[in-house]
């Protein structure tokens, strides 16, 4: 038998991705204090004023309405320009470094950017005094401002992380204190494994300029989407690295490679998860954005993103918990045969 904050489960019998979950749902409820800075934070971004990026991205917006307009279809072109205008109404700096957050530490935020929903979150603050939007007048001033933003971001994002995986891990005894230096560790891991992905991006950015600017045309349509699915694969293998940083406490390259191990050793059951957490982290956008009318709806929203964000990221890691311990008796098993 092995146990944990969450639950008791016999050693030899893998969790499934129902129960991974399940248990995820169970760990969120039990410790409702997990939910308390992802909500904290939306709050914030909900009352505070807003950057908003729309001074800099609208000529891109307008370039690509005209771009649909010359397809022939008007029904499609206004389609477009009422999709593109509610986008470009809530860009907004904060929900832009959220977005990030959630890109390094799969961090549940309801404002941050996503642009395959129909609606963007686009609720006014509740205090009238705050309820305004302070355009930036710059890329420079975008990304002074973010930078400091997103790395102190990560911060919380790292609390948030140890305060999950503090329900995942093995009953252990440890002494006072000893979370802080965790939290540090896991806060500075979070900064590489940032790190590794802008240059993963800067790499495919770059790459994507050089085929535009020797071939154009087709080719470098087709280059596009060779690197996009590219990305996908590689963003399908990170999944599990902000697990393996919370839980056990490694550096960014083994948590990397605890994350690949776990596609190749439990292929079919683990890309089960990754798609079902995606399903319910879509299709529950929707409703979210459905409840964002009134300002009570936000709350709720906030609420209950937080509540189903924080729900996945505890079934990855109580996942990555069980499939590493089924990994581990593999290699004692090897070991003794081996003598």
């Amino acid at each position: 038998m092995r146990q944990s904050n969450t639950r008791t489960v016999v050693e030899q019998k893998p969790l499934g991705v129902i129960e991974a979950v399940s248990a995820g749902l169970d760990l969120a409820r039990r410790r409702p204090w997990t939910l308390l800075i992802p909500v904290v934070i939306d709050l914030l971004i909900w009352v505070l004023p807003r950057l908003s990026l729309t001074q800099l991205v609208r000529p891109y917006i307008q370039e690509a309405l005209r771009i649909t307009s010359a397809s022939g279809d008007p029904e499609m072109a206004l389609e477009a320009q009422r999709t593109l205008e509610q986008l470009v109404q809530s860009l907004n700096l904060l929900g832009l470094v959220t977005t990030a957050l959630n890109g390094v530490a799969r961090f549940p935020s309801l404002f941050q950017l996503d642009m395959l929903r129909a609606t963007m979150v686009n609720a006014t603050g509740p205090i009238n005094a705050l309820a305004y939007s302070r355009p930036l007048p710059s890329p420079e001033w975008v990304l002074l401002l973010f930078v400091p933003l997103f790395l102190l971001g990560l911060l919380p994002v790292a609390i948030y992380l140890e305060l999950i995986a503090q329900g995942v891990r093995p009953l252990e005894t440890e002494t006072r204190g000893a979370v802080f230096p965790r939290v540090a560790r896991l806060w500075l891991r979070l900064i590489g494994f940032a790190l590794v992905w802008f240059g993963i991006l800067a790499l495919a950015r770059l790459g994507l300029a050089l085929i535009q600017g020797v071939a154009g045309g087709e080719l470098a349509t087709f280059g596009a989407l060779i690197m996009s699915v590219g990305l996908f694969w590689i963003f399908i293998y990170f999944f599990f690295v902000s697990s393996a940083l919370a839980v056990s406490g490694v550096g960014v390259r083994a948590a990397i490679q605890r994350s690949t191990l776990l596609f190749r050793a439990f292929f079919w059951t683990t890309i089960g998860l990754v798609a079902l957490t995606v399903f319910l982290d879509r299709g529950l956008a929707m409703i979210w954005d459905g409840l964002t009318v009134s300002a009570l709806g936000v709350i709720i929203a906030i609420i209950a993103s937080a509540y189903i964000g924080t729900a996945l990221l505890a079934a990855a890691m109580i996942y990555y918990q069980d499939r590493m311990n089924i990994i581990a008796q593999w290699q004692r098993r090897a070991q003794n045969a081996g003598r």
